[in-house]
């Protein structure tokens, strides 16, 4: 069977992390994908390297693994006119490039959008950036900690007044950008199929940013007062916050309180007597008088496993999930049965798990990761060669003069 990307040709003009997690999918759906990377390689090889294994062979990098899994690789300086030469002809024959070169550098190495479409005029480009390609910061660098995060207001809307920003996880930002590139990209592919024309799909990690917090920016933008973390006392509702159990672990709840929740919660926490409370009569009585609630609820769980209040909680049909940690995460049977993680064959580690693409296509069983990150320049003998027919000698000579790397 084959993949629905197969036949499609990504040049990847770009390195860490949000550019590249999205090709990484298309290479997944059976596109050939080849990374063009500067002398020396992408600057996030072995910057995330796991540093609670051993040094070594053994030791991949496996968060790079990760975001360039089943891509080729090649080493071109395009600071060299040979290097943009060896690229131009790469674009030829290419369906989509993407890059997260800023505006000045692409002008620098004449590879603009305008200087794109003279090569190919139905290239589908990806244009990734931290502040996008309109108004006054195109070409100010930005990375998920301060474009997504900081700029946007999603650690603004963490932050609870008076205390301290919250510690951005790593990369969430850049794959959820780079989710935000891919789904453009297959957007620009079919306009293309249906036109004819090339498309250009603008993705910054500050607007992909906006989306992720629509909400909190929508009533902003009604009112104009900012959106912030609540205190626990000021929650507005006690069955949607998080209680620790007598083993150490956390229940979250997510059930508005409205309709019958609040019958179904007491069930679900053998507290019947909460019901003649009157200062928990109402909604209005339990948000009026959460303090003294919580307490009481804190104490209810803190007195039984976390494996004893799943049973009852789900007898009385409570929305509810055990807080995980990543290690937690990784062995939990339903992450496990979505399929989230796949097997890889790497050429020295052998077999390890990865993360999938964040979704299934189970009538095409073909689609998944198809291999490793590839090695510094292992493909830039073949691809260049075949790109310019450049023999041995020539490629020999193109490398000892600074133009490309071979590994």
């Amino acid at each position: 069977m084959s993949t629905p990307l197969d036949g499609i040709r990504v040049i990847e003009i770009a390195n860490f992390a949000a550019a590249p997690c999205a090709t990484a999918i298309m290479a997944d759906l059976g596109a050939e994908v080849i990374k063009v990377e500067a002398i020396g390689g992408d600057p996030i090889r072995m910057l995330m390297k796991q540093p609670r294994l051993p040094e070594g062979e053994h030791n991949p990098d496996y968060p790079f693994q990760f975001i360039n899994r089943g891509k080729r690789s090649i080493e071109v300086n395009l600071d060299d006119d040979r290097g943009v030469e060896i690229a131009t002809a790469l674009i030829k024959n290419a369906d989509v490039v993407v890059t997260n070169l800023l505006p000045a550098r692409r002008a620098r190495f004449g590879l603009d959008f305008d200087d794109l479409f003279a090569i190919k005029p139905d290239l589908v480009i990806g244009a990734l950036s931290g502040y996008g390609e309109q108004g006054d910061e195109t070409n100010r660098p930005g990375f998920d900690v301060t474009a997504f995060f900081a700029r946007s207001g999603v650690s603004g809307g963490g932050t609870a007044p008076g205390g301290n920003p919250p510690h951005a996880r790593p990369a969430q930002g850049d794959h959820t950008t780079g989710m935000a590139l891919f789904g453009g990209l297959m957007a620009g592919l079919r306009a293309r199929d249906q036109t004819g024309e090339g498309q250009v799909i603008e993705v910054s990690l500050l607007r992909a940013a906006t989306w992720t917090i629509a909400l909190d920016l929508q009533n902003s933008l009604v009112d104009g007062r900012p959106a912030y973390d609540r205190p626990r006392e000021n929650a507005v509702s006690a069955m949607i916050e998080a209680f620790e159990c007598s083993d150490g672990r956390w229940i979250q709840f997510a059930m508005p309180d409205a309709g019958d929740a609040w019958l179904r919660f007491v069930a679900g926490v053998d507290r019947p007597d909460l019901l003649d409370v009157p200062e928990y009569a109402t909604a209005r009585d339990r948000f009026q008088n959460m303090s003294p609630l919580l307490e009481t609820l804190g104490e209810t769980f803190a007195a039984r496993p976390s494996a004893e209040w799943i049973v009852q909680l789900d007898e009385h049909k409570c929305v509810f999930a055990l807080v995980n940690t990543s290690a937690d995460a990784i062995v939990d049977p339903q992450v496990r049965a979505t399929g989230a993680f796949e097997k890889v064959q790497h050429p020295k580690v052998g077999e390890f798990e990865t993360i999938g693409a964040p979704f299934r296509m189970p009538l095409n069983p073909e689609v998944g990761v198809r291999g490793p990150a590839p090695e510094r320049g292992a493909d830039t003998d073949e691809l260049v060669g075949a790109a310019l027919n450049l023999n041995e000698d020539q490629l020999a000579h193109l490398a000892d003069e600074g133009v490309i790397g071979r590994g």
